[in-house]
């Protein structure tokens, strides 16, 4: 009994762990994207809400790269972390024209 409480334990940790890496939040006409990298020298965000156009982001003092942009219905995104394309785990992804994934943010 304890051995499997602890394992269930250890898995919602690990879990818990993969979910915060990234995350967006709604405040009113504004959409925030946050990712957890500390470890990176440069992030820069893109999307189909400005026609791709590579954003740099801010790192704050918890590791976040942070950027904030109008909100959108709905809109494709990926980061470009230290010159190479991240896609995050998100929660919904479409794969492009060619043959790449996007994450997607539907509200």
């Amino acid at each position: 009994m304890m051995k499997s409480l602890f394992v269930t334990l250890l898995l919602g940790v690990a879990l818990s762990g993969c979910a915060s890496r990234h995350y967006v939040e709604q405040h009113a006409d504004t959409l925030w994207f946050f990712l957890h990298l500390p470890e990176a020298g440069q992030v820069r965000f893109c999307s189909s809400a400005d026609n791709y156009v590579l954003h740099d982001t801010v790192q704050n003092r918890e590791g976040n790269w942070q950027i904030k942009i109008p909100a959108a219905s709905e809109l494709k995104y990926f980061y470009v972390v230290d010159g190479s394309v991240y896609l995050p785990e998100c929660r919904f992804r479409e794969t492009d024209d060619f043959g790449s994934e996007n994450c997607l943010y539907l509200p």
